[in-house]
């Protein structure tokens, strides 16, 4: 199952709206405030990489929402 986390940079003041937003979401499995560039993390899994690029492109396209960065997990390194 593929699986992503987004940091999203948002509009001041709408990081609580956006993570309220953004939970109502299946795929979403957590998403939590930061500090730092950023302002949330989102871990998103999906069933496929069509959806979660869908998933992604709604995220980034949202007016309250800068600009994102994605990590994709590579499922085929295992850690040692």
């Amino acid at each position: 199952m593929p699986t992503a986390y987004v940091l999203i940079k948002c509009e001041e003041g709408a990081e609580n709206k956006l993570m309220r937003k953004l939970d109502r979401k299946d795929t979403i499995r957590k998403i939590e405030p930061t500090v730092g560039h950023y302002d949330l993390v989102a871990k998103i899994t999906s069933p496929d990489t069509e959806h979660l690029d869908e998933l992604i492109g709604e995220i980034h396209s949202n007016d309250k929402v800068h600009s994102t960065n994605v990590l994709i997990l590579n499922e085929a390194v295992e850690a040692a």
